[in-house]
């Protein structure tokens, strides 16, 4: 804090204004600098200061530092002196400066420094200041002329020229160092001339005139510049001529270019020759490109899959999506996902005409991709003889992070997935994005098998990989199917296969080749004849599977998600050999069924129901209903019904016994507010009141649901008789291949 606050002290108000000011008040404290915070680089013609995003506060700002006092540096500001302020495609906080930009401690065009200090206002409200001091001796020599185009401003400097003596080989050679005097001069006698295509009038400026449209004309000892920012009136093309005695030098400035997206690259491009800039006959030398703040050599060019080339008058780099220096970044618009790959791109060009010896043209652009909808790909390496799925998936912007992974519509328990052998890995890319890679052995629980012609078996591994972006939270699923068709062997075990049905679930039990007994297991409990009757399981055997079909709602059913829309019924399978106890396999079949009225009982101590309440005269508002307890209105509502999801000891539930029978009761009613008036009214709302009630065995609660279509007759209570569920026989169909009816169904398999 000290040392921050004595510099200011010592300086004189009254030159810097308000911005002075403000920043006596504001900066507080200076604190040191975090290791790896700030790195900081010399790029040929410019300093290159980049913060981590990571440790920007809510509002920052840079001032600069030079012998006559601080400057803060406004947008305007920066890019009449020559600074450029802009986060990268990593989110860092870059600041780039012009080696000839205002504040510059110059010292013979080649070495350089500039003090800069970054200010960061916290989330409290404190300040912090961080100094830096930037060094940088000039690593490659000035050209005649330098051009760079930043993407704020352009700037173009020349060494300035004199006619050479008559027995030298050259007509013109460079200008000795200016004195002060010069510089003096020029800047009070010289003039400028813009020049614009299609102009016939060419206008006469002063530098004063010049320097008070926002461009800056800066001398050093050996180098004259012209600076232009892109929002000057003359900045989308400029020649200049500057006339002082008998110096005379012209020169021009070109910064058009053009990015786009072709198919699966960023192309910049632009003409190969800059006739503006070009005097006489071009002699092209070379182009360079780096990344960043990284320069590229040839090599590096090629090994990341850039192409650079010149045909028909037009230069162009093209960049491969996914190359390394390319960034993926997720961006979330009206709830669909995108991708945009930008590129931090610089590129040299050099050529040679017949005014100047060597000109040297820098451009710096980040180019992006417009909003690409963001498909990742499967790639499914399964080798089905290795009894392994084996996809990888991606790729995957680095703002994305995974959260969940569903198989067959289970979401994965890691310390259950460890002991099937199920791995998921991160595989990283150059860029920052990254991959996802999917080992699940054939073996898994919740892959799905089914029997196909040829003595094959179809296994099917769908999954779901839940992702969410940063910093919204937002979650996005990618599903995905992949499938292995594999040969019977000659000694199979027994296998299970599910299929969703119309009225309900179907389990098909395949009995391989293995001549052992077997005991089939659905909803955790072992098939016997007294479930079969219970639930009115529809049972069919053929030579080769038994199936089992059980009817909506029936025992051994769990339900999710019930919406007014629909619900999901899950029905949880299992074949276990007897001889040696062991689950053979076992099968999670998810199947999804309209709703319109329901009453479930769920085991697990809850009742949702779903009544329609336009069938009253005249109807009744669903979401004016309630249960007993006035506080407990409906979860879900639409224009006729309400869906209504609670626990059996809540609500005003109240709890009987009926033989051996629990029956827990509750009422769905709508009661009018009628306040007493004198006068007599008239209103449109009847009472409305409807019982619904849960019978479970005393015995056994966790094993039974129940289920009733629900009759919304006004006022007539629903009565639930013992059972719920009628006693289907079994169809004849049921007794192929001399199937007894038997007390345990096990070993069907003559």
């Amino acid at each position: 804090m000290a040392p921050y606050q004595s510099l200011l002290n010592m300086r004189t108000l009254a030159p810097f204004g308000v911005s002075s000011l403000y920043v006596i008040q504001t900066l507080c404290s200076v604190s040191t600098l975090p290791l790896g915070t700030f790195v900081t680089n010399c790029h040929e013609r410019n300093f290159w200061l980049s913060i981590k995003s990571s440790f920007l506060g809510q509002r920052v700002r840079f001032d600069i530092e030079d012998g006559s006092g601080i400057h803060f540096l406004s947008r305007q500001r920066a890019a009449e002196c020559g600074y450029t302020i802009l986060f990268d495609h990593h989110g860092n906080l870059v600041l780039r400066a012009s080696y000839l930009a205002c504040y510059v401690d110059n010292k013979a065009d080649s070495e350089f420094r500039l003090q800069v200090w970054f200010v960061s206002r916290q989330a409290g409200g404190s300040v912090r200041a961080y100094p830096l001091h930037l060094h940088c001796i000039l690593p490659l020599p000035w050209s005649h002329r330098d051009i760079i185009c930043e993407e704020n401003y352009m700037e173009v400097s020349v060494k300035p020229q004199i006619p050479a003596p008559h027995n030298h080989s050259r007509k013109w050679i460079d200008a000795p160092p200016m004195s002060s005097e010069e510089k003096k001069r020029l800047k009070q006698e010289g003039w400028v001339i813009f020049y614009r295509p299609g102009d016939v009038q060419q206008q006469r400026w002063t530098v004063r005139e010049v320097l008070s449209l926002g461009y800056v004309i800066g001398i050093t000892d050996f180098h004259v510049l012209l600076r232009c920012p892109y929002f000057s009136p003359q900045s989308h093309r400029f020649m200049v001529r500057v006339v002082l005695l008998s110096l005379s030098f012209t020169t021009d400035s070109y910064c058009k270019d053009n990015a786009l997206v072709d198919r699966e690259h960023l192309v910049w491009s632009s003409p190969l020759v800059l006739h503006p800039l070009v005097h006489g006959v071009f002699q092209h030398s070379s182009v360079r490109l780096g990344v960043g703040s990284e320069a590229l050599s040839g090599c590096s060019v090629r090994d990341r899959g850039y192409q650079v080339t010149a045909n028909n008058g037009v230069l162009q780099a093209r960049i491969p999506f996914g190359a390394d220096g390319t960034l993926a970044r997720a961006v979330e618009l009206d709830g669909r996902l995108f991708k945009v790959i930008s590129l931090d791109l610089f590129l040299m060009r050099e050529w040679r005409d017949d005014l100047w010896p060597l000109t040297q043209q820098r451009t710096f652009r980040l180019l992006h991709s417009p909003y690409l909808p963001h498909t990742p790909e499967v790639i499914n390496d399964t080798v089905c003889s290795e009894n392994v799925f084996s996809i990888t998936v991606g790729v995957f912007p680095w703002e994305m992070s995974f959260k969940t992974l569903y198989i067959g519509g289970e979401p994965v328990s890691w310390p259950e997935a460890k002991n099937q052998a199920l791995h998921i890995s991160q595989i990283h890319h150059k860029n920052g994005s990254y991959s996802y890679q999917l080992r699940v052995p054939f073996s898994y629980s919740s892959i799905s098998q089914k029997r196909i012609r040829g003595g094959y078996r179809r296994l099917s591994l769908a999954f779901i990989l839940t992702l969410s972006l940063t910093p919204s939270a937002k979650e996005f699923n990618y599903s995905a199917t992949v499938v292995c068709d594999v040969k019977e062997a000659a000694d199979s075990a027994p296998w299970l296969e599910g299929r969703c049905r119309e009225s309900g679930v179907q389990v098909l039990l395949h009995y391989g080749s293995r001549e052992r007994p077997w005991e089939l297991y659905v909803g955790g409990r072992r098939l016997d004849w007294e479930l079969v009757e219970l639930g009115g399981f529809e049972l069919e055997l053929e030579e080769d599977y038994l199936s089992v079909e059980l009817p909506l709602f029936a025992p051994g059913m769990t339900y999710e998600n019930i919406t007014l829309q629909s619900l999901v019924a899950k029905v949880e399978g299992s074949v276990v050999e007897l001889d040696t106890v062991q689950v053979q396999h076992s099968l999670t079949q998810r199947c999804s069924f309209p709703v319109r009225d329901l009453l479930v009982c769920l085991p697990e101590g809850r009742m949702v129901v779903v009544v329609d309440t336009s069938r009253t005269l005249p109807p009744t508002t669903p979401n004016s209903t309630t249960l007993m307890d006035p506080s407990c209105g409906p979860s879900q509502t639409d224009s006729t019904r309400a869906l209504f999801n609670f626990s059996l000891n809540s609500c005003g539930t109240t709890q009987a016994m009926e033989g051996d029978y629990l029956v827990y009761e509750n009422q769905v009613v709508y009661t009018p507010d009628l306040q007493p008036t004198k006068e007599p009214i008239i209103h449109r709302h009847s009472p409305y009141r409807l019982t619904i009630q849960c019978r479970f065995p005393a015995n056994h609660t966790d094993l039974a649901s129940f289920w009733h279509p629900v009759n919304s007759s006004l006022s007539l209570p629903l009565s639930l008789k013992e059972g719920h569920r009628s006693k289907r026989r079994l169809p004849p169909r049921s007794f192929r291949k001399g199937l007894r009816p038997t007390r345990s169904l096990y070993g069907w398999k003559d």
